[in-house]
């Protein structure tokens, strides 16, 4: 029988078998990132990938508006600039420390050799990018079929899945985001994503604090996103 890992479900680390983790652990220097410090930068080229260990951090894209949009969210036990590293292309997103964050930075000749001894290792980096891909294209699929009220809840619902802090009151999102965030995850403005999130407090489904969002009724959210 599997030993579970202590990393974070569907974490990059929680995905690789003990030898291939406690190897990946090894490589690569320790390096911690500062809340609000960039780690990557759009455009940079690329040398390097990051192992994400105790951490929380965002993943941005400029748009063509002037915009930002919020792509995505890692916690420890990712894997970040895997992008850039498979293509040899500059780096195609910001990722930026929500929180302290502790991480290896390791070199790319280094990942790709690991990659070559660990051949499991190879294949997790590879479902998790197809799984990250998937997940950006279900939601390019919702932003031109649903309603913000139905993209919302899917994505609240993903986020609970991945990281959410089940306690008395429900299930728990910690992660920093602002409202603004949420709606370019949802794709929508900043003033409507406030309005779905108070239309889904007055029904009981969540309630909120600051940065932080506990969903009190898992059941319904599910069926608004169904």
């Amino acid at each position: 029988m599997a030993v579970p890992s202590k990393w974070p479900a569907g974490t990059y680390l929680d995905t690789l078998a003990p030898a291939g983790r406690a190897e990946l652990l090894g490589l690569g220097a320790p390096k911690t990132f500062r809340r609000g410090e960039v780690m990557m930068r759009e455009g940079d080229g690329s040398d390097h990938v990051v192992l994400l260990l105790q951490a929380l951090v965002k993943v941005t894209q400029a748009l063509d508006n002037g915009r930002v949009a919020l792509l995505n969210i890692k916690v420890g036990g990712d894997v970040v600039g895997e992008m850039a590293f498979l293509s040899g292309e500059p780096r195609s997103a910001t990722v930026t420390a929500c929180l302290d964050t502790r991480a290896r930075v390791v070199p790319a000749a280094q990942f790709q050799r690991y990659l070559g001894e660990f051949p499991d290792a190879n294949l997790a980096l590879t479902r998790m990018i197809m799984n990250t891909l998937r997940w950006n294209q279900q939601r390019r699929v919702d932003f031109n079929g649903y309603p913000a009220s139905v993209r919302l809840a899917r994505v609240l619902d993903h986020l609970v899945e991945a990281y959410g802090r089940p306690g008395p009151g429900g299930v728990s999102l910690r992660l920093g985001l602002t409202q603004g965030e949420l709606g370019s995850l949802v794709g929508v403005e900043e003033d409507t994503a406030r309005r779905e999130l108070r239309a889904l407090r007055d029904r009981g489904v969540i309630s909120m604090g600051y940065r932080a969002i506990t969903v009190v009724d898992r059941a319904v959210l599910r069926g608004m996103a169904s």
